[in-house]
């Protein structure tokens, strides 16, 4: 069974990602490409190299802050609140 992933939190100004293995954080990365610095380059690119020195283990990835939003990667919605687990699973 796999236990490792990647964890993002990709803000405005910055990008930072954390490789964690059985729950402990062993590795990290960060760049200022926030998703308001690109600087022509696409959040695929940006995110594929800032990765790369995990990119061939192929873990499951977990992303945070402004990716979300409309001036990130993929506009996330927004529910309505108080809302359960199971209903943020549905969307």
């Amino acid at each position: 069974m796999n236990h490792s992933y990647i964890a993002v939190d990709w803000g405005s100004t910055n990008l930072r990602a954390w490789l964690y293995r059985d729950g402990k954080c062993v590795d990290s990365q960060q760049s200022t490409a926030g998703v308001t610095r690109l600087e022509g380059r696409t959040p695929a690119q940006v995110f594929q190299q800032l990765i790369a020195p995990w990119q061939q283990q192929g873990l499951p990835v977990l992303m945070a802050g402004m990716v979300g939003s409309d001036a990130g990667w993929v506009p996330a919605p927004y529910l309505r609140c108080p809302i359960s687990l199971s209903e943020i699973a549905i969307g």
